[in-house]
């Protein structure tokens, strides 16, 4: 099964291919400012790398988030696309998840991956590696740094943290729970990628999901827009005009 996967729920974007277990190629780039444009070259430099024609992928597997609004909705739509045209299958994948699952160590622990969120908040999930599986142990949730000690409360410790919002968050972390945590600079700098998410979307097809033309990303608070909204600081256009 040849799987195409993209990864845009954070600054940090990757492409990936994989053809049953063999990574074919991949590529990554810094999307910071870019609102997507990077996306496609990049899907194009991929296939063109490993040889494979658009339409002999089988499947397109594809980050749904959390993460950037923006970087979601160019992630899942091109995805789609792209399984319109080829008529290859598309599959959603966690972005927490596919963190979890890119983390190193291979014993059994506790991972608590945490996404920069900004507005003082944090995507957070966690899970138990064991057997080199991931179990969830708390489902995708955003919230305040300091309400991270509350969802941990009740699993195996110590938690390893994974991500930029645990890097972000590092002081005020380490001062609330101390050595129920460990940080490495590998699980600080970790950012999800595309062949995880490659690996975590064959896995699903494999075990029997179905693909899904009607994905949506996972945003888990509304859009900046809706809030200024409903703040009256966004005006329709027909409101423009008429007022």
């Amino acid at each position: 099964m040849r799987v195409l996967a993209i990864e845009t729920a954070t600054p940090a974007q990757s492409v990936a291919l994989l053809d049953e277990d063999r990574l074919l190629a991949e590529a990554s780039y810094d999307a910071k400012g870019s609102r997507g444009g990077l996306l496609l070259p990049t899907v194009d430099h991929v296939l063109r790398k490993a040889g494979v024609a658009a339409k002999d992928l089988d499947a397109v597997a594809v980050s749904i988030g959390p993460g950037s609004f923006t970087g979601l909705r160019v992630g899942l739509a091109t995805a789609k696309g792209l399984a319109l045209g080829t008529g290859a299958a598309v599959v959603g994948v966690s972005t927490l998840e596919a963190l979890a699952a890119g983390y190193e160590p291979a014993e059994t622990i506790t991972i608590c991956t945490l996404l920069d969120a900004y507005r003082g908040e944090v995507y957070l999930a966690v899970f138990k590696r064991r057997a080199g599986r991931l179990e969830r142990l708390h489902a995708d949730a955003v919230l305040a740094p300091e309400a991270v000690a509350e969802a941990l409360a009740n699993v195996e410790l110590p938690a390893h943290l994974v991500g930029n919002g645990a890097a972000r968050y590092r002081t005020q972390l380490k001062a609330a729970l101390g050595k129920r945590v460990r940080m490495t600079e590998n699980g600080l700098g970790a950012v999800p990628s595309a062949a995880i998410v490659a690996r975590l979307g064959r896995t699903q097809l494999a075990q029997g999901t179905r693909a899904d033309a009607a994905l949506v990303p996972v945003y888990l608070r509304r859009t900046e827009a809706e809030v200024n909204w409903d703040k009256g600081l966004i005006k329709s256009p027909v409101a423009r005009l008429t007022s």
